[in-house]
């Protein structure tokens, strides 16, 4: 880790100047209220992530202190993320990147100054940093700190302005030795003898000195909910913590309550769930197993005074707890709330209960299995939230004309709700299909709970339902809950149940600890009619912030986009699940590798996956091997290679999309591991017989899974060669030339075994052999690869140009036709609106899809499988950033090539706008090939590249022989025929057109020929 650069004398003194300056100018109340306000408990995170601050202007690249924490600014939707051991702070071209063409290339220097909060009057500096890259190495733990960032371009004296100061604070350093070191004061406490869902405890804090800081660690598992002094510490933050295996990890999160604790008197409570620690967790066939245990509570309070005195108050049997009005949670099953059981002031100061039993908690043991190297570890990723602090932006997201290149006529009428509705969706419909049955239509699939307002007398209770769809003529069993249908639940029931206080002014429930996938909803025995305005619903997710943008002219890509939108934020819950609302919503290896691309192609996931990745490693085994679900709750163990994959494939692409060596470093060894473990079958069964579980993954009906060997072969070569290149680029060269020569064995094997030269194609001849053989690198040899290429072309065309492919194969399908010329035919495809399509989900007679389904064919099958919530065919979404807008973020610079139908199919795509936050900062690139903005055979587009990066465009010929005839820039002509400058390459044999560019703002017209 690198110190501070050197700095001459005369700028030292110059920045002391400034720093006087300062003071003078904010030495007031206004910046210390500042540092409170904006260091809110319910957003600190552990600055072991990487982490760009979005929506600023600067750069910052690593951050020392492991243990250090910093919170998440909602000031100006401004966000702190991190990694391990280091710190990012994203370029951003804004006010920097312009017309000016002597500015289109400029470096940039990040001056940073930190602070130290000593005390409510005033701040110190800690240190000064110029061309900054690491935060001081003299961190205190549980100390308040602020930076703030400016960056300073080549272009002459120009700077962007000063960030708000951005506050974060240390953590105790090591947690879980502190617990260990007072395992007899701090317990885990619950009880084994009533369901105590509810814990209270009254503590003095003396008026001895002022406090300086008070930290509250606590983690409640299944789920908790925390109170201090009646208020909920962090009203929007669910389902906390993540879900884990619980005894090799289980998380615990930490809150900056300094501005909460009181001098004397204080409360604090904390409700509990069952969640996934004390859960029915189904297992075919839907038998209810019993995990772990009852709910328990872990608590430590610690407060450090101005004169270093300490205090702490901790969970242990001074503690009451009672069953409150949650008679029954599940995360499956919903549920059942007793509002008569309701303590309004059950968490404040001074409460007295004379209605209900309080008893003293047992003393429960420690989820965590010490003997086992089990750890008590920090949530370092963005929690579960409900409602408006769910999700951010980073770029524009829906239809802005006035900042769109395509207007709301182009785009289409959009089936669902808009994720710029704020996380909270009223309803579309109320009906009563049935005498005191309210059927409740939201108008989107989602994922999340209800708000009612409910009116009655005392006891009397109300029942909850949820479904994706409305009852299926086709394939029902009769069964009817006000119209839902619910046999795909299976054995979930997805239902609340709410008995009535009998409050005269009405009263809220919305539920606590579970959540539900659905778009309708049935309200059986509400008293009163329910009116629109008495239901909202919360959207609920793993907080994550938008950082991709992409619609186009096309409705049907649109829709798609937005259901894959939906669909992944709904399968965020603090890992990536892959359906959540039947009896399963588990940790699905395959559906995660799939979607990844997809999903950090349009979400901030980064913590989100790096999280994943290390619950993948607590249970990999010695030998390598590593399960189908994480948490291992299902499946087979080892993993399907394609479902293993995740593994590495995760890894990958949050290298490519972040850029991060470190993330290859610490996750080489496993993946190298695990690669081994598949390769230990390997020697006993060749490619030939290589096992697997799953295959190809419901292919649309008729059709048949396609050699499932050989799916699990891809996979394997698949894997082998993405540790070659982590290889190279970690420098293990050893481990290059031995997987490489490897790699070139199965390569070798793989064409020996599935080809047959009798038929000229790979097995047994399906769609889905085809493009898994041609999408690994040096396997199909150059005699047989346009053969084999046009089967696979020959077989879509038979089909009424539909595709046949299951999980695997369609997300190499779209890339690949793409990439060899035949983007017409993957327009064609993805543009579809018959079976077997994407299109066809939203386009037949009897459900409009807004969410991707798991089966193409989901009305017309039955319910055992029939999910109309899943990412793993969402991986089509990636291709809409990577060809579609043709951007692909290297190592060294942006790569804009976007792939152009020909002149004759332009119909199908003849405008895009897309817009992608990177750690660059925020790349832009829209075209139009309509006529009446253009001359016809000419593409205009536009890109915007941020400050400090450099690119490279291609420009693709728009019909087959097509030459360029003029490159124009802005009103420019920088190409033509006639003068060939060097500024623009051309390939005589492709016809691609290149031009390498720096930061800006361009406008590129090209013509063709």
């Amino acid at each position: 880790m690198s110190s501070p650069c050197t700095v001459s004398t005369e700028q030292v003194k110059a920045t002391r100047a400034w720093v006087e300056a300062f003071f003078k100018e904010y030495d007031s109340p206004g910046i210390q209220g500042w540092v409170m306000k904006y260091c809110e408990p319910d957003a600190v995170l552990n600055m072991r992530d990487l982490s760009p601050i979005k929506g600023h202007k600067e750069i910052c690249d690593y951050v020392k202190e492991e243990h250090a924490q910093i919170p998440i600014i909602r000031h100006d939707i401004n966000y702190v993320h991190v990694l391990p051991d280091r710190i990012y702070v994203q370029k951003d071209s804004t006010g920097i990147a312009t017309n000016d063409p002597e500015r289109k290339e400029i470096t940039a220097k990040l001056f940073c100054i930190f602070w130290k909060k000593i005390d409510e009057d005033k701040l110190t500096s800690l240190d000064i940093y110029f061309d900054a890259t690491h935060l001081p190495e003299n961190l205190e733990e549980l100390t308040h700190y602020q930076v703030r960032l400016r960056l300073w371009t080549s272009a002459s004296e120009a700077a962007t302005p000063w960030t708000s100061w951005i506050p974060f604070r240390t953590s105790m350093y090591n947690f879980h030795q502190y617990l260990m070191d007072h395992n007899d004061e701090v317990n885990w406490i619950g009880s084994t003898q009533i369901y105590m869902n509810e814990l209270r405890k009254e503590f003095n804090v003396p008026n001895t000195s002022p406090i300086r800081s008070a930290t509250i660690f606590i983690s409640g598992i299944g789920y908790y909910e925390m109170y201090l002094n009646g208020d909920n510490i962090d009203p929007s933050r669910k389902l906390d913590p993540g879900w884990t295996t619980y005894q090799k990890r289980t998380l615990f999160a930490s809150y900056d309550v300094t501005s909460k604790i009181k001098v004397g008197m204080n409360a604090v409570g904390v409700k509990l769930g069952n969640g996934w620690y004390s859960q029915e967790q189904y297992l075919l066939p839907s038998i209810p197993e019993l995990n772990y245990g009852p709910p328990r509570l872990m608590f430590v309070l610690h407060i450090i005074f101005e004169n270093s005195d300490q205090m702490n108050v901790y969970s242990d049997q001074t503690w009451k707890g009672r069953q409150g009005s949650i008679i029954h949670d599940s995360v499956y099953n919903g549920e059942t709330v007793d509002a008569r059981y309701d303590r309004p002031n059950w968490a404040q100061v001074g409460f007295n209960d004379s209605l209900s039993l309080w008893i003293t908690p047992e003393i429960l043991p420690s989820p965590v299995n010490i003997t086992a190297n089990g750890q008590l570890t920090l949530q370092d990723m963005p929690p579960i939230r409900a409602g408006l602090d769910a999700l951010h932006f980073e770029v524009e997201h829906g239809v802005d004309e006035e900042k769109s290149y395509l207007s709301k006529e182009e785009i289409g009428n959009i089936f669902g709700a808009s994720l710029k509705d704020g996380g909270i969706l009223k309803p579309i419909s109320v009906s009563t299909p049935f005498f005191n049955v309210h059927t409740i239509d939201m108008g989107q699939n989602m994922v999340g709970w209800c708000r009612f307002k409910f009116r009655g007398p005392r006891g009397v209770g109300i029942y909850i339902r949820h479904a994706e769809v409305l009852s299926q003529p086709i394939v029902s069993t009769g069964q009817s809950d006000g119209g839902l249908y619910t046999d795909n639940l299976r054995g979930a029931t997805q239902s609340d149940t709410y008995i009535l206080s009998g409050d005269p002014n009405g009263e809220i429930y919305e539920p606590r600890f579970t959540v539900h996938g659905f778009r309708y909803i049935t309200v059986f025995g509400s008293p009163t009619p329910l009116l629109i305005n008495d239901v909202e619903c919360l959207v609920v997710h793993s907080e994550t912030t938008v950082k991709g943008h992409f619609s186009s002219s096309n409705p049907v890509i649109n829709q798609i986009q937005h259901n894959i939108l939906w669909g992944q934020l709904g399968n965020s819950m603090s890992l990536p699940t892959d359906c959540p609302q039947r009896d399963e919503r588990k940790g699905w290896m395959g559906d995660a590798a799939l979607s990844v691309n997809e999903a950090l192609y349009n979400f901030d996931l980064i913590k989100f996956y790096l999280n994943f990745l290390t619950l993948i490693m607590d249970i990999q085994l010695k030998a390598g091997f590593v399960p189908d679900t994480v948490p291992l709750t299902f499946g087979i163990y080892p993993a399907d290679p394609n479902w293993g994959t995740a593994l590495p494939t995760i890894t990958w692409q949050l290298y490519r999309h972040y850029n991060d060596i470190q993330i290859l470093r610490d996750h080489y060894a496993s993946i190298r591991a695990y690669v081994e473990s598949v390769r230990d079958g390997y020697r006993i069964t060749g490619l030939a017989e290589l096992i697997y579980h799953y295959g190809d993954w419901v292919p649309p009906p008729p059709q048949p899974k396609t050699n499932g060997h050989l799916v699990a072969s891809f996979a394997f070569l698949h894997d082998v060669s993405l540790l070659i290149n982590m290889s190279q680029i970690l420098g293990y060269s050893n481990d290059t030339q031995a997987y490489t020569a490897f790699y070139q064995r199965l390569a070798e094997e793989f064409h020996r075994v599935f080809f047959k030269t009798s038929t000229g194609y790979y097995a047994d001849g399906m769609q889905a052999a085809q493009v898994l053989a041609l999408a690994l690198p040096n396997v199909v040899p150059a005699n047989v690869r346009n053969g084999v290429l046009q089967h696979l072309l020959q077989d879509i065309q038979a089909k009424g140009n539909h595709i046949s492919t299951g999980i695997v194969s369609t997300a190499q399908l779209y890339p690949l036709l793409s990439d060899n010329g035949h983007h017409d035919l993957a327009m064609e495809l993805i543009t579809s609106i018959t079976y077997p399509s994407y299109g066809f989900m939203f386009n037949n007679p009897y459900e409009n899809a807004t969410t991707i389904w798991e089966l193409w064919n989901a009305p017309f099958e039955g319910p055992s499988m029939n999910s109309r919530n899943h990412h793993m065919f969402a991986s089509v979404g990636a291709w809409f950033y990577s060809h579609l807008a043709g951007i692909d973020l290297q190592s060294d610079l942006i790569v804009i090539r976007p792939r152009m139908v020909s002149e004759e199919k332009k119909h199908l795509l003849s405008k895009i706008d897309c817009q992608l936050s990177t750690l660059y900062g925020l790349v832009h690139v829209s075209y139009t090939r309509d006529e009446h903005d253009t001359f016809a055979n000419s593409i205009l587009l536009r890109i915007t590249i941020p400050a400090n990066a450099e690119a490279k465009v291609v420009f693709e010929p728009l019909f087959p022989d097509a030459k360029c005839v003029t490159v124009t820039e802005g009103n420019e002509v920088i190409w033509s025929v006639a003068d060939k400058r060097n500024s623009v390459i051309e390939d005589p044999q492709t016809g691609l057109m290149t031009v390498h560019i720096g930061s800006g703002f361009y406008e590129y017209q090209v013509f063709w020929k």
